[in-house]
């Protein structure tokens, strides 16, 4: 990748003075990726007056081109056939900035990324620069100037960052706000610097906006001067290969890039977040992902983080930094803090650290596909963050004899560690029964199914280094629960919809059953039995739910599943195809049979006669078609295991007649013949000619199998007298015959 100089900078931030019909127009921007920077004056001189104003991006051979609306066709089509100047031709996306602020005001939003666990390690280093590519950055109380080094306005192409929106100063409080000063909130790294880059501009109404060719140009200009990470809490929905060489331009200048995966809710892929090897942030709140996100094909959002940060704005207001922005900030300050954790941290180190921390959000809240949310303390760990100091475990959250039940309780035990504790269990008989790993989990106490009476439990307390606590406490457990099972119908047989009767049968060893039910439906209790009985509606849902109550209150949910099934199996494919000429005894098949309770028997009629069945798909059958031509039908009859049928007809045509064949042209009857004699022939068949033959005195002596049928012999080598007939095959099999003639050798 060649670098413009910086001559070339001066030389471009030139425009031709628009004619009042171009002002008129609303411009185009079009980026122009360069094969040399030094191309950039015999591109501009050879588009002429069409170009309003150029702009050269900074750090890279490539222009950012203005030019009327009425042009940018023509002046595409002479970019992109300029081969020997030109690399690549794209328009200018609209980048904007990920968030719309508000004032809501979140003082400690990081508990679910354990972002705290993860500053005990240290709250970062002034040796770690984080590159804010965004409206620029501005001191507040909360972000002295001392913290904040130098900066470029590619906006306004001046070295004085300021920014004119809050945006960009809210992003920089969110990684690196100042720590324990008593005004606003710590920032994630708060002895990191920010290195200002101003890419957008302020928009009244909106979110900040710029373009691709600015946001490149930041960041090659971030990744020049020495930032480690790069944040852009930005996006465009525009693909941009000049976005793309920007990415790799600090990929290789050792940079990591953090960017917003944009707020739509939807799948599609923004930029520069979806370019490799950025790190592309969703964003969570109340643990289900609200951003962008993966899809089932495309797993192009590689981590989640908290929306909602606490930022300070440039007139030093508490204020809240929402959606991708605010994660994405997030990320970009766990990144500071690991390249600080230890010496040598590389990039790429630093993001498999974060992407590889990820944790599930809660299934019951997230898409199967939704990225984790990052475990900062995790992070750091896996950094090479040490920790040789166990938990301090002061409570167990049990009493001594409390009732427990195989339902369980929540309980909060009480813990301390110097960093952080990434798991609480509970311990019964040497074995985990209840584990909460997450933040957001509670831990529940249970008495493992069947205990009863005193029961040691031990809570134990692990550490992200491995270093755990434990202690005990004995309760009462009362965990024998009723047991029983659903004999009739046998889960998963097939069914049709409607009433069932329905038996339960509680086992041998249950505690007494004091009722079962199904919805507002008692079963009533078989005399003499084990067993409960009653009718029950099955629904298209395919299940019932048995409630099974025992004399001492505990309850089991019974959930047998059944394949409901009220229509017979379908097929795909049925042959011979509609109209196919048969003959004699052929083949009948269905394929692609499905059903939801399966197929269990096919049967075959021919003319109403009876051809059998078959079990075993694909189906397939021998037919004998009648001994006249004439059409025939196929009937198939498929029922499935609930009693379901369904039916195909199919219509063929029965072919014994031969094909019609006549000789054109050759020797008359009578005719006396020598050396080679040819025959002509014409013949036709509605199932197709396979051959036609002549035959002399019983012998064939020619064949063809072409149109224009031609038959020749040599007379000369035949009997003095000879019997010929010309015969034609169709490709059934089917065969007719000429006249015979009689031919005398000269």
């Amino acid at each position: 990748m060649r670098i413009v100089s910086s001559c070339l900078v001066s030389v471009l931030l030139v425009g031709s003075a628009a004619s009042p019909a171009m002002a008129a127009e609303d411009p185009v921007l079009i980026n122009v990726g360069l094969v040399d920077s030094t191309y950039a004056t015999t591109v501009l001189d050879a588009l002429g007056d069409r170009v309003r104003a150029s702009k050269p991006v900074r750090g890279l051979s490539a222009l950012r081109l203005e030019v009327p609306a009425g042009d940018a066709d023509s002046v595409r089509a002479e970019l992109s056939a300029d081969e020997t100047h030109v690399r690549f031709v794209e328009t200018d996306g609209v980048v904007h900035a990920d968030s719309d602020p508000y004032d809501r005001v979140n003082r400690e939003p990081y508990t679910g990324n354990r972002v705290f666990g993860a500053r005990t390690w240290g709250p970062g280093s002034p040796d770690v620069t984080v590159a804010v590519v965004d409206t620029g950055v501005s001191t507040n109380d909360d972000l002295p100037a001392a913290r904040i080094t130098a900066g470029y306005d590619f906006v306004d192409e001046d070295a004085d960052p300021l920014d004119d929106d809050d945006h960009g100063t809210m992003v920089a409080t969110v990684i690196a706000a100042e720590a324990d000063n008593g005004v606003g909130a710590s920032g994630i790294c708060p002895r990191c610097r920010i290195m200002p880059v101003r890419v957008l501009g302020h928009r009244a109404g909106g979110p900040a906006e710029g373009s691709s060719a600015d946001a490149a140009a930041g960041i090659v200009w971030a990744a020049d001067h020495g930032a480690q990470v790069i944040n852009l809490s930005l996006s465009t929905a525009t693909p941009s290969r000049l976005l793309a060489e920007a990415v790799a331009y600090a990929d290789g200048k050792g940079s990591l890039v953090v960017a917003a995966a944009g707020n739509a809710g939807a799948t599609a892929r923004e930029f520069p977040a979806a370019i490799e090897p950025v790190i592309a942030v969703g964003a969570t709140a109340n643990l289900t992902v609200y951003s962008n996100t993966n899809s089932r094909t495309d797993h192009w959002v590689d981590i989640a983080a908290e929306q909602n940060v606490h930022a300070m704005d440039r007139q030093s207001r508490n204020r809240t930094l929402r959606n991708t922005s605010g994660a994405a900030a997030v990320v970009a300050g766990v990144a500071a803090l690991g390249i600080a954790a230890k010496e040598g941290n590389s990039a790429a180190r630093v993001r498999w650290g974060i992407v590889s921390s990820g944790a599930n959000l809660p299934p019951a809240r997230a898409r199967v596909d939704d990225p984790k949310i990052i475990d900062a303390a995790l992070t750091m760990v896996k950094l090479g963050a040490t920790d040789t100091v166990a938990p301090v475990l002061t409570d167990t959250g049990l009493t001594s004899g409390q009732v427990l039940s195989w339902r369980g309780t929540p309980i909060k035990p009480r813990y301390s560690d110097d960093h952080a504790v990434q798991r609480v269990e509970q311990i019964v008989d040497g074995r985990v029964v209840a584990t909460a790993d997450q933040p957001w989990e509670e831990l529940w106490a249970v008495a493992p199914h069947g205990t009863r009476g005193d029961l040691p439990v031990t809570v134990r307390v692990t550490d992200y280094a491995g270093n755990h606590a434990e202690a005990t406490t004995v309760v009462t457990a009362d965990a024998m629960s009723p047991a029983a099972s659903v004999v009739s119908p046998a889960p998963g047989s097939a069914l049709r919809s409607g009433p069932v009767d329905l038996v339960v049968r509680a086992s041998e060893d249950s505690v007494p059953i004091e009722s079962v039910r199904v919805g507002g439906t008692l079963l009533t209790r078989a005399e003499g039995t084990r067993d409960w009985t009653g009718t029950v509606q099955l629904a298209a849902d395919a299940g019932i739910s048995v409630n099974v109550r025992g004399g001492n209150g505990l309850t089991i949910s019974l959930a047998p599943r059944y394949r409901v099934d009220d229509t017979g199996p379908t097929a795909t494919s049925l042959s011979p195809a509609h109209g196919t000429r048969v003959r004699g005894v052929f083949t009948s098949g269905l394929g692609g049979v499905t059903d939801v309770s399966g197929p269990v028997l096919a049967e075959l009629w021919a003319d109403g006669v009876y051809a059998g069945l078959d079990h075993t798909a694909p189906y397939g059958l021998a037919v004998r078609s009648v001994r006249s031509s004439g059409p025939v039908q196929l009937y198939w009859r498929l029922t499935d295991q609930a009693g379901n049928i369904r039916t195909y007809t199919r219509w063929v045509t029965a072919d014994y007649d031969g094909p019609a064949v006549t000789i054109s042209r050759a020797p008359s009857n009578k005719a006396k013949i020598k050396g080679t004699t040819r025959v002509y022939v014409k013949a036709s068949d509605a199932s197709g000619i396979a051959r036609v033959e002549l035959t002399v005195n019983g012998k064939v002596v020619a064949r063809d199998h072409t149109a224009g049928y031609m038959l020749a012999f040599n007379a000369s080598k035949s009997a003095k007298a000879m019997k010929v007939q010309v015969r034609a095959y169709d490709r059934l099999g089917n065969v007719r015959y000429t006249s015979t003639r009689t031919w005398y050798r000269k």
